[in-house]
């Protein structure tokens, strides 16, 4: 099978994210975002395996996911926009979130998970997707017309981001139309891991590790969940070992050059399309000329 350019999705993370579900028993999930269904479909099977359920939330499913309801009763879609399609979801053991990457939805999120949490008296292990650059200090948004005006700094469709610029440029990732970026980067309220960090000042008691490949992953949980040890144990050796992050950095910095090599010979197929171009236009012109000249040569030989 073939595998993509650039790794992107959580499910990289399937064999690191079995053991954290291990060590925290979880039995109920709830995943916020599925896009093309293949963590769905790997949640659902774990959650089938342990007698459990899962419940995804996504305002536009795949229909891998749509068809997913008919083959197990443990699996529940809720079709809409998070988090306030969050409110008819119940407390869970394992929260996935991987849906809007910007800091009004994520807060918002985190709050009604915590909220929920607390209320049915289950601390969860809540696992948070792009932490970690691009999303970490900039907000990302597939809707920003469904969010209220205050959560939405000004952005583009179609500028790019690089690491080591603050603002957008033309050749880097960018969204390609499907996904707006703010146009700065850093300062209050913006980017997932900001989101994250003013929650946990909000509320005391909780703690946060990340993981830097694939964009960044973020376990945030209660420091004194039973559990609590074991996962940090069983993250200390991903967290601490600083050449994941260089690789993450590289493997980055590597796409971005392959993205301005596309770029460039988008620019020298626009310039030769337009040589092209020109030049047919020309030979038409000729042609035409051509044919003018043949048929005035044609008349004045008849009329000698």
């Amino acid at each position: 099978m073939a595998r993509p350019l650039l790794l992107h999705s959580l499910r990289e993370y399937r064999a690191v994210l079995l053991r954290c579900f291990d060590a925290v028993d979880a039995h109920t999930f709830v995943e916020i975002g599925s896009e093309s269904g293949a963590v769905t479909r790997e949640l659902l099977d774990l959650a089938c395996a342990r007698g459990g359920s899962l419940t995804t939330v996504e305002p536009a499913p795949a229909p891998e996911v749509l068809t997913l309801g008919g083959d197990h009763d443990a699996f529940r879609l809720v079709v809409g926009l998070s988090p306030g399609a969050l409110e008819s979801v119940d407390a869970a053991d394992a929260w996935i979130v991987d849906g809007d990457h910007n800091h009004w939805t994520v807060t918002r999120e985190l709050r009604t998970i915590l909220d929920k949490a607390a209320a049915a008296g289950t601390p969860p292990l809540i696992v948070l997707h792009d932490v970690g650059w691009p999303c970490a200090r900039r907000d990302f948004y597939y809707a920003p017309s469904s969010l209220p005006e205050e959560g939405v700094h000004p952005h583009s469709w179609w500028r790019a981001v690089r690491p080591e610029v603050a603002g957008v440029v033309g050749s880097g990732l960018r969204g390609e139309g499907e996904m707006a970026v703010a146009l700065e980067e850093g300062g209050p309220a913006n980017g997932v891991l900001t989101a994250i960090e003013d929650i946990l000042e909000e509320r005391d008691g909780l703690e946060l590790i990340t993981l830097a490949p694939i964009y960044g992953v973020g376990f945030v949980f209660p420091s004194d969940a039973p559990w609590a040890p074991a996962l940090r144990e069983l993250l200390a050796p991903y967290a601490e070992l600083d050449l994941l992050e260089r690789m993450e950095e590289n493997r980055v910095a590597l796409y971005l050059q392959v993205i301005e090599l596309q770029d460039k010979l988008h620019r020298l197929d626009a310039g030769r399309n337009r040589v092209l171009a020109g030049r047919d236009a020309r030979i038409a012109k000729l042609e035409a000329e051509l044919a003018t000249m043949r048929v005035a040569l044609a008349l004045g030989r008849e009329a000698a």
